[in-house]
């Protein structure tokens, strides 16, 4: 148990001893009427609430394992073990989320890690967000693509100039021949953001093998039909936050699910899978609701 969630379970047994506490206390002396009792629960929950929503989840990150069944892809990975964080939104440097990131991140130890953009929300966030890449440990890459927020800082072209010297290889409708541990090869391609920027699988694909599987990165899930017109075996995105809410009958309501009907998770469409990550930040309102950020670990199978 990492210090994050005993953090967590002493903040809620903390509030539910002091709520029985006072209770207590009320009805020894027998001033709590039933509707006192009620309001004073409500409250307490109230708190918790707002606490987890504002402060608990959104620092409790996940490792989601991710199986994809795919037997061509599957034989030329092997066993190497590929990591994707997205939407990291970096507003304020490096705190705790983001060591917690790094630190999970690297305990997975992932031969290569994959960024699917909205790196940073402002130009100050730069050189932070450098330092980040660089504590990152992949023993083979690290590649990533723009997304919509790092678009509104700055061009696609301005982003690749000013990471050159992160670690990342960040990759605008273009490829990758990427020589993995076991000798094969596997070509991981990167398109830029559709909304922002000029998305062109196409381009990326260019001198890619057509008989060799491949890994697209892009930000958003709308590239999803392309990749599978492309006949991409898997396609790795972000963008959703995978709603930031997780209650179903309340999803609807988020500007982030209705952007797609692909919010979150594995979906698969003819021979294309495509991951939807939740990410790591947050945008316009900064909770999280069951929907814990993310760092996915993909297990290929035949």
């Amino acid at each position: 148990m990492t210090a994050f969630v005993m953090m967590k379970y002493s903040f809620i047994a903390l509030a539910i001893a002091g709520f029985l506490v006072v209770l207590g206390s009320l009805l020894i002396k027998g001033r709590l009427n039933t509707i006192a009792k009620l309001f004073v629960a409500a409250i307490v929950i109230f708190v918790i609430f707002l606490a987890d929503i504002f402060f608990l989840e959104p620092n409790w990150i996940e490792i989601n394992h991710v199986h994809v069944s795919d037997k061509k892809l599957a034989s030329v990975v092997g066993d190497t073990k590929i990591v994707q964080i997205s939407d990291i939104h970096l507003t304020k440097g490096i705190g705790y989320r983001e060591k917690e990131m790094i630190r999970k991140v690297n305990s997975v130890k992932p031969d290569i890690i994959v960024i699917t953009g909205d790196l940073i929300d402002d130009l100050s966030q730069v050189e932070p967000a450098k330092q980040l890449i660089r504590e990152l440990h992949a023993t083979i890459a690290i590649l990533g693509v723009p997304g919509n927020t790092d678009h509104i800082v700055m061009d696609a072209p301005a982003m690749q100039r000013a990471f050159a010297d992160s670690g990342m290889d960040l990759l605008v409708n273009e490829n990758r021949k990427i020589h993995l541990k076991n000798g094969k090869i596997l070509w991981i391609l990167g398109a830029d953001n559709m909304a922002f920027g000029d998305a062109s699988v196409d381009m990326a694909m260019a001198e890619a093998s057509d008989y060799m599987p491949k890994i697209l990165l892009a930000h958003s899930p709308q590239i999803f039909n392309k990749a599978v017109e492309k006949r991409i075996n898997l396609a790795l995105v972000g963008h959703t936050h995978g709603a930031q809410v997780g209650i179903p009958f309340l999803v609807h309501l988020s500007a982030y699910a209705n952007r797609t009907p692909y919010v979150k998770g594995l979906f698969h469409k003819d021979r294309t899978y495509m991951y939807v990550n939740k990410g790591i930040g947050m945008k316009t309102l900064y909770i999280r609701f069951l929907c814990r950020p993310e760092i996915a670990v993909f297990q290929i199978k035949e």
